[in-house]
């Protein structure tokens, strides 16, 4: 009974962390270039004639990390790389969060779809989890998706 009541009250507790947070998005991230960790090539993603590159971002940021995709297309001349288009995800980018992410990787099946998984750590309560995320590049759409490590 005792191992269940405090299994209740952390997760209040981080429920209320979590709710005491707001989502920290792509724009605010990559102006904090120095912050950036990690980069993961995802592959590519062909749209017609033209090779966007796709790559998964981990900055550490507000004493914790947060993750992004973004997509990344040559210039005309293929000189000069340029985002065209970046992405977020609300469930773990959140600056009250306190998490750590360990094992990331991503894939991208050559058209709309890229998939990440990693593990994370809660710092408010030292669990892990298996995170698994399938974007649609397309719409911006994803799919999140956490499972307890045993």
């Amino acid at each position: 009974m005792r191992a269940l009541l405090c299994g209740l009250l952390g997760l209040c507790i981080a429920g209320q962390a979590m709710a005491l947070g707001r989502e920290v998005g792509y724009d605010e991230a990559r102006e904090r270039f120095a912050n950036l960790r990690q980069v993961v090539e995802c592959g590519t993603w062909e749209q017609g004639e033209r090779v966007n590159e796709l790559r998964l971002l981990r900055f550490t940021m507000y004493a914790q990390d947060l993750i992004f995709v973004d997509r990344v297309t040559p210039d005309h001349a293929g000189e000069t790389w340029q985002v065209e288009r970046g992405y977020g995800f609300a469930e773990v980018n959140n600056d009250h969060a306190e998490l750590s992410f360990s094992r990331l990787t991503c894939s991208s099946d050559g058209g709309s779809q890229l998939r990440i998984e990693g593990q994370v750590e809660n710092g408010h309560d030292q669990s892990q989890w298996n995170v698994r995320i399938e974007l649609d590049l397309d719409s911006g759409s994803y799919r999140y998706d956490a499972s307890a490590v045993e």
